[in-house]
């Protein structure tokens, strides 16, 4: 009965901010990025999912990332083209930092494989791809390597697989078996989200980096 309420609540939410992105301008809808000096090499990108009223978790991720120094850009997915074009645009004046970071919630989890295959085509690395339980399954080009999959079984198969030639690595994690997770609620789970930081970070700070390579070689 409470979840039947919360799904009610979504829905309306969902009318109410389609007609609001009707009559608001674009631009409101293009980005949210940080205002700061990056203080750290690497860029992630954050796609939301319908209507910029889901995906709420990943602005309060956003405001992590900024803590710690790394440009950063919220974005809607129906922009992820726009943000591919920008990215390819930057790539040939040499103004990337890399390591590139896509990650995705629901429809935005849909694009994160599409934004990162596209920058493949124009030899652009990505390094490290999360999706929170996409709606459909796309698979991931060569460019990338390494894809985490926060999904919930569906009728639709939407465990992540490999395109051709695709060498990284891919997780397929089922959140149902983590218990209390939602497709609603999935992008503000805070363990999910110290993971999620917890890589960020290690492929970010070249100090975290450097030490888990010598443990390794131990």
């Amino acid at each position: 009965m409470v979840f039947k309420q919360f799904l009610k609540s979504k829905i309306l939410l969902v009318c109410v901010g389609l007609i609001f992105g009707i009559i608001s301008s674009t631009a409101i809808a293009h980005a949210n990025c940080s205002k700061i000096t990056p203080t750290k090499q690497g860029e992630v990108y954050f796609l939301r999912g319908l209507a910029n009223i889901f995906s709420l978790g990943l602005d309060v991720m956003a405001k992590r990332v900024t803590e710690d120094g790394l440009k950063n850009c919220v974005f809607n997915h129906h922009h992820w083209n726009t943000l591919a074009g920008d990215l390819i645009a930057r790539n040939s004046l040499g103004q990337i930092s890399y390591p590139v970071i896509i990650v995705g919630h629901s429809l935005g989890a849909n694009v994160a494989p599409l934004l990162a295959t596209k920058l493949g085509a124009h030899n652009i690395p990505v390094s490290y791809v999360v999706m929170l339980d996409p709606v459909e399954a796309e698979p991931v080009g060569p460019n990338v390597n390494e894809v985490v999959n926060y999904y919930l079984p569906k009728h639709k198969e939407t465990r992540i697989f490999a395109a051709e030639g695709f060498t990284g690595t891919i997780e397929n994690i089922n959140v149902h078996l983590r218990g209390g997770i939602n497709h609603f609620n999935i992008d503000e789970n805070p363990a999910i989200w110290d993971e999620i930081h917890h890589r960020i970070k290690e492929l970010t700070d070249p100090e975290i980096m450097e030490m888990e390579a010598v443990t390794q070689a131990k």
